[in-house]
């Protein structure tokens, strides 16, 4: 062995390319043989999959063939230049186009793919700069919409000032847009206003349950005024116009709400009564919350109760009873009053006046002995309780001392706060009218 020669002490990767590139930073490039593969001696041993089967250097831009075998770049192409390469680990012949270049080292120095942008970024970081760090990436203009580079919209002021002036046009088209948009914003808002106003007016005419369907085609009626409203123009004397005529509209529907109700009370009432009515001379009164109503008359805020109407027959006398649950005249505050009323008919003409049918006054005993209560007079002709009426009913007539309050309220005739009053007519020598 010559010992005149100088042994070179093992390199690294980046003594490498320094010693290659002397006048540049270790990691600006990657130093490449012109032929062959790196010489130099490594730190660490290198494996043997790491070498070229041909120079039997550290692999350089390595290419693997069918076989599996790798080799440099430039071994290859002095391989591929003979008349029948061949493989010269295992003799296979060597096909160019099945070949592959093995360059997936994540530390590889590749241009960003954007023509613009200038930069070189190590393979492992490409996919980052291209989507999140290039100064050429697209992005989305916020007042024109369109894709443009992002160092236009935050590189230098004349950047800026080149989009605006190449995008002038779809700038001020947007900006007219969105100027449009927020006047019909305006618009509709105070619509919004008027039309909440109209519809808190409009409540009370959907509570009229019998009116039903002549309420719906008015409100949609005042719906499709308030939409014509929409399309005119809105100055203010068309608009205090359309209030006015609204308001009035609102106000007849207001009164034609008043006598429907009106007509659905006196509606409910006549139901009510034909629902109870007796045709044949006997009423029997159901009178409920007698604590109640007791506690009423002797604090005077009702002293009586009425009977709904009874019938001698369809076209017989109209009758009903009156009670005093405290009592009346000289029974008040001890015994229980009750009375027999004559009221006015619609067939009064037909039958025969003075009244002088026997009437009968009874309290039901509700216990199981039956024990009831009970009256009976005959009309006196000469009163004028039984006249014909002039008026809706005639004095009323009967017992004031009927039954003390002792004797109702210690003994059976209350249940479940409920007493019983029966009147009976006498109409079996009554004449047909």
């Amino acid at each position: 062995m010559d010992t005149s020669k100088k042994t070179e002490p093992p390199l690294s990767v980046e003594m490498v390319q320094q010693r290659a590139n002397p006048d540049r930073s270790p990691s600006a490039s990657v130093y490449v043989p012109e032929q062959g593969g790196y010489k130099e001696k490594f730190v660490n041993a290198v494996e043997d999959k790491y070498k070229c089967e041909k120079c039997h250097f550290i692999l350089c831009n390595p290419k693997q063939t069918e076989c599996g075998h790798r080799f440099c770049e430039t071994c290859m192409n002095a391989l591929l230049s003979t008349p029948s390469p061949k493989c010269t680990a295992c003799q296979e012949s060597i096909v160019k186009d099945k070949m592959h270049l093995k360059t997936d080292c994540q530390f590889e120095e590749l241009p960003c793919p954007r023509a613009d942008c200038k930069e070189k970024i190590l393979r492992k970081d490409l996919p980052d700069h291209v989507e999140k760090t290039c100064k050429y990436r697209e992005t989305t203009c916020k007042y024109c919409k369109s894709q443009v580079p992002m160092i236009m919209l935050q590189g230098t002021n004349q950047q800026i000032k080149a989009h605006e002036a190449s995008s002038a046009v779809q700038h001020v088209n947007l900006l007219k847009e969105w100027s449009n948009a927020l006047e019909n914003k305006r618009v509709i808002d105070s619509q919004a206003e008027k039309l909440k106003e109209l519809d808190k007016e409009i409540r009370p005419f959907r509570q009229n349950w019998e009116e039903a369907d002549s309420m719906k085609s008015s409100v949609e009626s005042l719906q499709n005024r308030v939409t014509e409203l929409e399309s005119v123009d809105k100055t203010a004397g068309q608009g205090a116009r359309n209030t006015s005529m609204l308001e009035t509209q609102l106000s007849r529907h207001d009164q034609m709400l008043s006598v429907h109700d009106i007509r659905l009370a006196d509606m409910d009432l006549r139901f009510q009564v034909l629902e109870t009515a007796s045709y044949n001379g006997v009423l029997i009164w159901k009178i409920r919350d007698y604590k109640r109503r007791k506690q009423e008359a002797v604090m005077g805020k009702t002293l009586s109760l009425y009977s709904q109407p009874f019938y001698t027959g369809y076209f017989g006398y109209k009758m009903c009873a009156r009670v005093y649950l405290n009592g009346d005249g000289m029974g008040k505050g001890t015994h229980l009053s009750l009375f027999f009323v004559i009221m006015r008919g619609e067939y009064d003409a037909l039958l025969p006046w003075p009244f002088k049918q026997k009437v009968t006054l009874m309290l039901m005993d509700q216990g199981p002995s039956r024990r009831h209560l009970g009256d009976a007079f005959k009309p006196d002709p000469n009163s004028s309780s039984f006249k014909k009426p002039t008026g809706e009913m005639n004095i009323a007539s009967g017992c004031p001392v009927f039954v003390a309050q002792t004797v109702l309220e210690n003994g059976t005739y209350i249940k479940d706060d409920t007493i019983f009053i029966k009147v009976i007519v006498d109409t079996s020598d009554l004449p047909d009218p």
